[in-house]
C-alpha cells in the first residue's frame, strides 16, 4: 500500500514537471496579421495627443511603412541611458498611439549585465510584441518592475499582456 502511494506521488510529480516544461512562451505565429500596403499621407496630429512633440520621428517612421501587426508602424527613440520610448502609428489613418508599456522602458540587461541587443521584438505579420527588459508600466499594476520578457498582443489599438517571464536575480 505504501509503495503504491509513493509510486503515485512520484508519478504525479513527474507529470506536473513535464507539463510545466511544455509550457512555452508565445510565438509570433500564434498572433497572425495580414500585411497591408496601406500608407497614410501624414500623421494625424489632431487625433493623436502628444504626437506633435515627436513629429520628426513619427513622420520619418510613416515614410518607412508597415512593420508591425499588418497595418501598423512601430517606432522608437532613446530617452536616456538604458531607456527607450515608442509609439505605434496606424498606417491607414495616420493616428498615433502611445501604449503605456512603450512610454519609457528600461532596455534590460543579460545575466552578465550587458544590455539586451534587441529590447523590442516584433514582426510585420504578427500582432505580438515582446519587450525584453522592464516595461514603462507594470502589466499587473504593481509598483516594482522586474526585468524579464513581456509578451503583448496588439488588439483594438491597445497592448494586452499575454505572458511575462521574469529573469532570475543573481
Amino acid at each position: 500500500m505504501k509503495r503504491s502511494i509513493f509510486v503515485s506521488v512520484v508519478s504525479l510529480a513527474l507529470l506536473v514537471t513535464a507539463a510545466a516544461q511544455k509550457t512555452s512562451v508565445p510565438t509570433f505565429n500564434q498572433f497572425p496579421a495580414r500585411v497591408e500596403k496601406a500608407t497614410a499621407r501624414s500623421i494625424d496630429f489632431k487625433k493623436s495627443d502628444g504626437a506633435w512633440s515627436f513629429r520628426t520621428r513619427l513622420t520619418e517612421a510613416l515614410r518607412r511603412g508597415v512593420n508591425f501587426a499588418g497595418r501598423y508602424i512601430l517606432t522608437g527613440w532613446g530617452c536616456g541611458t538604458g531607456c527607450i520610448s515608442g509609439a505605434i502609428i496606424d498606417a491607414r489613418t495616420g493616428r498615433v498611439y502611445f501604449p503605456e508599456p512603450l512610454g519609457g522602458m528600461g532596455t534590460g540587461t543579460t545575466d552578465a549585465g550587458e544590455y539586451v541587443e534587441e529590447p523590442v521584438r516584433y514582426r510585420n505579420n504578427s500582432r505580438m510584441l515582446v519587450i525584453s527588459g522592464v516595461p514603462a508600466t507594470h502589466p499587473e499594476g504593481r509598483e516594482e518592475l522586474a526585468p524579464g520578457d513581456y509578451y503583448y498582443e496588439w488588439k483594438n489599438n491597445r497592448m494586452h499582456l499575454v505572458r511575462s517571464v521574469l529573469r532570475k536575480s543573481n
